[in-house]
Order: structure tokens, then C-alpha cells, then sequence
């Protein structure tokens, strides 16, 4: 849950003309990014290209949108529909998420899985100790985009989502980047109850210049509303190379790339989320993959030698995918269950299954 935060809260927020001199640039993105949203439509688009992993020769796509509604002293309320898969393969995985404020729930398969009440109440709880002008905002999450922008210009009047923008283009600084999620990362774990085992220790100022190194081309580009100062997009676009040296250390990876997209629209208007009528516990869902992943394995021989096409365990959840059968989904889910959540390595190639 904890993890959707910082693309979600982006919304939470509320470039220029060509003439426009440097410093009116930067004070248009002072106002922009105090700007806050009380609600929107949130639509996102992502991609993760992995080069040198053997066996991952596609990039991943993600996809998300749904309406937004700002919390205050709690969670905000979104019912994002979420899909992930390779990208131009064929396949994808379509899950989301929902929270009313004060519940939440996972999409998955056609069916709802409640959180535990304790653990919203727990964040809940952690939100409600922002303070002042902090409140419904990043920075009561301890992220301050603003600083994420250096060498910003105007690049001229632009219609996102049916609304005249100022376009401004700028470098992403992804030292400020990491940091703010080095934030964000203590506060949500501080929010749950602690951070579960094998959770990455934050990053140490060495690791961030270090991040700062392998980094190229880092750009971002910001669309705010001509009429009222709200961003209606931001998107960013950053390639990695991996030194020689450290190659080996992260299974073969040379670099790869990451572009993404947040587009807001119908900004302030009527957006609800409503908790679904009927829903099951989270513990549910945690069951029945694990269990389409042993049934995947318990996929044997016959006595031609031919593999035998598992079957899904009776009320199993089985996502909804475009193209491709229960088969793959099992083998992706026997892949998750037994990578660590901080070998990214592994969970790239869990996702090279669901081609």
C-alpha cells in the first residue's frame, strides 16, 4: 500500500512561454507546486528497460488511472485500475487499488481483498501528526518535488488534458530524488509498524552519489494550468549505465532507462470512491498465490513425457491478462513468491514470464 503513496500523492499538488525570463520561470514553479489538488483524475504511464539481463529483452510497462480525492488527516481516496506486463508482449496482469480513507483494498482478479484495519489506522495515525501547511500535501510525506527540478526553461504553451499549460523543461536531481524517498521510505515504515525483514536500509550519502554518478540524461518536464497554476502533467525520462566493475554484482545488468508520465484531469471536480460492497480478507489473496505457484510446480510429466497444463485450485483468484492462460500466471506467481523483495534482478525476470 505503503508504495502507491508517492505516485498518488503526486496529485496531491496543485510551462512557460518561450519569452518568459529565467526567474519568472522559477516562480511559476514555486506556485505550481504549492498548489494543492482536492481531487482529479490520475492517469500514469511507465516504462523499465533492463539491459543485460539475460533472459529480460523487454522493456516493462506499467499502466494506471482512476480518480483521486485528497485526505486530510488520512490516506486520500483512490480507486486506481492497475495493469503491468511486457511491454508489446502481449500479456499483462491487471490489479488495482482502492482506499476510502479510513479502508483499503487490493483489485485482484475481479475480486476485493481488504487490508487489515489495524495497519490503515496505523497510517492514518502517522499522517494525522502533519502539521500546519504540511498537512495533505508531500511535503507532510517528506518529499519536496520542488527541489527535484534544477535548470528549468520555458518551452512554450501546450493543451494537456483539454487545458492550456506552460510547458517547462527542466534536469531531474536525482540526489534530491533518492533522498526524499530515503524520507518517505522511514516514514512508511515507521506508519506499518516497522520495516518487515529484508527491507534495503536506507540510503547512505555515499549511495547517493553514487546514484548521482551512474545517472544520464535526466530530464523531467512539468505542464501548469495557464489560467490557476496547477500542474495538469509532469513526466521524466532518466538512462543508467553500470560501471564494468559492478556488473557482475547485479546479475549482468549494463544500464537501462525509465520514462514516466502523471496526468491530471477534470482537476477539482466531483470524483468519488465508494469501498465495495462485498470484499474478502488480504490473507486470502496472499493464499491462492501461493498456491497457483506450488500447483505450477506440481505441473509434471505424463508418461509420453509431456508436460501437463496445471489446474487452478477451486475459488482461486486468476488475474484478468490479454492473451496467454492460468499457466504462465502460475509460473509468474511461483517466481514472486520465492524472489526476494529486494532482488530486482529476480522480479525482472518474474515479469519475462508473463510474455
Amino acid at each position: 500500500m505503503a508504495a502507491l503513496l508517492p505516485i498518488v500523492a503526486l496529485a496531491g499538488f496543485a510551462g512557460c512561454g518561450g519569452s518568459k525570463s529565467e526567474e519568472d520561470v522559477e516562480a511559476l514553479l514555486d506556485r505550481a507546486f504549492k498548489q494543492s489538488i482536492k481531487s482529479a483524475d490520475v492517469k500514469i504511464d511507465a516504462e523499465l528497460k533492463i539491459d543485460g539481463l539475460q533472459g529480460v529483452d523487454r522493456p516493462v510497462r506499467l499502466e494506471a488511472k482512476g480518480p483521486y480525492i485528497g485526505g486530510e488527516k488520512q490516506l486520500p481516496q483512490v480507486d486506481i485500475d492497475l495493469k503491468i506486463g511486457a511491454a508489446d508482449a502481449g500479456q499483462t496482469v491487471n490489479s488495482g487499488f482502492l482506499s476510502t480513507g479510513d479502508r483499503a483494498f487490493v483489485k485482484f482478479g475481479g475480486e476485493f481483498y481488504e487490508q487489515d484495519p489495524k495497519d490503515v489506522a496505523r497510517a492514518n495515525e502517522q499522517l494525522a501528526k502533519g502539521s500546519g501547511s504540511d498537512r495533505g500535501s508531500l511535503a507532510e510525506l517528506g518529499l519536496n518535488p520542488r527541489t527535484w527540478v534544477v535548470d528549468a526553461e520555458g518551452e512554450g504553451d501546450e493543451t494537456v488534458a483539454g487545458v492550456e499549460t506552460e510547458h517547462v523543461s527542466g534536469k531531474l536531481d536525482v540526489r534530491a530524488l533518492f533522498k526524499d524517498l530515503n524520507k518517505l521510505a522511514e516514514r512508511s515504515a515507521g506508519a506499518v509498524g516497522g520495516a518487515p525483514a529484508g527491507t534495503p536500509n536506507p540510503l547512505s550519502e555515499k549511495d547517493l552519489d553514487e546514484l548521482a554518478e551512474v545517472v544520464e540524461d535526466p530530464t523531467f518536464d512539468i505542464y501548469v494550468g495557464k489560467e490557476d497554476d496547477t500542474i495538469r502533467r509532469v513526466s521524466g525520462n532518466l538512462k543508467v549505465k553500470v560501471p564494468e566493475k559492478d556488473r557482475q554484482r547485479v546479475n549482468g545488468i549494463s544500464g537501462g532507462s525509465l520514462r514516466f508520465s502523471i496526468e491530471l484531469s477534470k482537476v477539482n471536480g466531483d470524483q468519488k470512491v465508494e469501498a465495495p460492497a462485498k470484499s474478502r480478507p488480504i490473507s486470502d489473496l496472499t493464499t491462492q498465490l501461493r498456491g497457483a505457484g506450488a500447483l505450477g510446480a506440481l505441473g509434471g510429466s505424463g508418461g509420453s513425457g509431456t508436460q501437463t497444463s496445471p489446474t487452478p485450485a477451486p475459488g482461486a483468484a486468476v488475474p484478468e491478462q490479454e492473451g496467454g492462460g492460468v499457466e504462465s500466471f502460475q509460473e509468474y506467481s511461483k517466481c514472486l513468491d520465492e524472489a526476494r523483495p529486494d532482488d530486482t534482478a529476480a522480479l525482472a525476470r518474474c515479469t519475462e514470464l508473463l510474455r
